[in-house]
């Protein structure tokens, strides 16, 4: 069967300069790109200013909505006046689900929300991991660390395998751990050769947002546009959105 994976730093709704609040319009992208799994950085849990402002605030049961009837949230970054963190939405039910703090500083919280996705009718379960990592290549090394160790502690058993957020990878030393040391393939460089610009959104020259797979079929991938390029201020979010379609082997699938 084929899926599509959808990854997209949301920037909590609001454009690169906090400016414009684009929440429905990012809601109504997502549901076009037709995605089946969607990794969400910088989703809102809750905020009490946006409250007073008459802004959605609770983003992921807005954005999951009835489209996707499973979801996780985890909340990375706590403040006084509320929480934002990653979020996967899931059109096939969720096993189990784990928030895991990978932080390495005090001021950047970063999570990996880790879950466990049942494709019905089979025997197939995906582990999918939503990352938003740190800003500078010191930080990203442990989490790269952090992840591997994860990975190889799970029971895949050759089970599909997605990792996909905010990779902040500007260097481009993420492939060192994930294609060298995990088996990895990351979906657009699989495609095109190389790894997809998506920052910032209206004139995109830096490569910080990944789509990691294993025991997957890459079909393609591509960069979702939100707008035209050098109109910064109609852009969703300060990143543009990263999709691609898989194809997951169905040899373990049986009729109910």
């Amino acid at each position: 069967m084929n899926i599509k994976v959808l990854s997209y730093n949301i920037h909590k709704g609001f454009n690169w300069n906090n400016q414009k609040y684009f929440l429905q319009e990012i809601k109504f992208l997502i549901q076009e790109s037709n995605a089946d799994l969607v990794f969400l950085q910088e989703v809102v849990g809750k905020n009490q200013i946006y409250q007073k402002h008459g802004l959605i605030d609770a983003q992921f049961e807005f954005l999951a909505d009835s489209i996707w009837p499973h979801h996780s949230y985890g909340a990375n970054s706590i403040y006084d006046h509320g929480h934002h963190g990653n979020l996967i939405l899931s059109k096939f039910p969720l096993e189990s689900w784990e928030n895991i703090d990978i932080s390495t500083n005090q001021l950047e919280k970063r999570g990996l929300l880790v879950c466990k996705i049942k494709i019905p009718n089979t025997n197939i379960s995906i582990n999918a991991a939503c990352a938003h990592l740190d800003l500078f290549h010191r930080g990203r090394a442990k989490q790269y660390q952090m992840i591997k160790n994860k990975v190889l502690s799970m029971d895949q058993q050759n089970d599909p395998l997605i990792v996909a957020g905010d990779f902040n990878d500007w260097n481009q030393k993420s492939q060192d751990v994930f294609e060298a040391h995990l088996d990895m393939h990351e979906a657009y460089k699989f495609t095109h050769g190389r790894f997809a610009k998506t920052f910032p959104a209206a004139f995109p020259f830096m490569c910080l947002d990944r789509i990691y797979v294993k025991n997957i079929e890459i079909i393609s991938a591509e960069l979702l546009q939100t707008a035209k390029k050098f109109s910064f201020n109609n852009h969703f979010s300060d990143h543009l959105p990263l999709i691609c379609e898989l194809k997951i082997p169905e040899t373990k699938s049986y009729v109910t």
